[in-house]
């Protein structure tokens, strides 16, 4: 058991861990304050500004953000009662609607962003030079690009990992 506490992987997936508590912990706070948005109000304006005509489905909306239906759903419902999104029907379903920010909420979103780059500008671009930050830059590509094609097999069981 003693090798495993001290397996490369186990150390590098706390240290990843650690490292995102602490810049996302910031930098949640950092928004909050500014703009009273919370972090996955954030994410979820963001990607709406991301998308063509600052629309999308909450379906596409819950793939880019790796969010179950029904987490996004109650976190769609909170921020329409928020005054911070609206829907839309959707031209070709009838069974979809658009979403869109509102104008408070691309109002929060810019103050949000305004606080948001120099926090994360300080923790992960300063640190680093820019071939520093290229590298990583691709390593983090590359993890999530392996990652998406699903569990590794466990090799004792033979079942899938986490």
């Amino acid at each position: 058991m003693d090798e495993l506490l001290n397996d490369e992987a186990v150390v590098l997936y706390g240290d990843i861990l650690r490292l995102t508590d602490v810049i996302g912990g910031r930098s949640e706070r950092t928004m909050r304050e500014a703009s009273g948005l919370a972090g996955s109000e954030f994410e979820v304006l963001l990607r709406l500004a991301r998308h063509p005509q600052n629309r999308t489905t909450s379906a596409r909306l819950a793939e880019d953000l790796s969010f179950t239906s029904g987490g996004l759903t109650r976190l769609i419902a909170r921020m329409e009662e928020a005054g911070l999104l609206a829907r839309h029907p959707h031209p070709d379903d009838r069974r979809a609607a658009l979403l869109e920010a509102t104008p408070k909420g691309r109002e929060r979103l810019g103050r949000a962003l305004a606080a948001h780059i120099p926090q994360v500008t300080a923790d992960l671009m300063e640190p680093l030079t820019p071939v520093e930050r290229l590298i990583l830059r691709e390593l983090v590509n590359k993890l999530m690009a392996h990652s998406s094609r699903g569990a590794v097999q466990s090799p004792s069981t033979g079942t899938r990992g986490r």
